[in-house]
This record gives C-alpha cells, structure tokens and sequence, in this order.
C-alpha cells in the first residue's frame, strides 16, 4: 500500500488547480452581482480591478503549478 504524501508536488497542483476554481467561481459570482446594479463608472471600474485580480492570480497560480510539476519531473529523473 502506497501512502500519499501531502507534500508530494503533485498534491500541490492538484491544490493550485482547485484554488483556481475556487477563485473563478468566486469572480463569476462577483460578477453577477455587479451586474445587478446599473452598469456605473463604479461598477466598471470593480469589474475591471476583479477581472486583473484574477488574471493575475491565475498566472501565478499556472506558474506555481508548472514549477511544481517541473520539480516533480526533476526528482523523478534523479530517481
């Protein structure tokens, strides 16, 4: 029997990946809401700022992923 290791890399994309679910939903979910008021100068400006606060988290988010794999490929070539 295998035990998982909760620090392996490969947990810890598969905790980025639902991190950025988890923030996806949450930005649709500000977005409907903004929706319901009248489309203002205000509320342009807040869907502009949570739509770059996504993007941006997304990124790192995929960066933070793409390095974890990198280092799960890297540990198993050593192996």
């Amino acid at each position: 029997m295998v035990l998982i290791n909760p620090f392996c890399p490969i947990s810890a994309a598969k905790i980025a990946s639902l991190k950025a679910t988890v923030i996806l939903l949450l930005v649709l979910l500000m977005k409907s809401k903004l929706l319901r008021i009248k489309m203002s100068v205000l509320g342009s400006f807040l869907g502009f700022a949570i739509l770059v606060s996504f993007l941006l988290s997304a990124g790192v988010l995929t960066v933070i992923t793409g390095g974890a794999v990198a280092y799960a490929a890297m540990q198993n070539r050593g192996n």
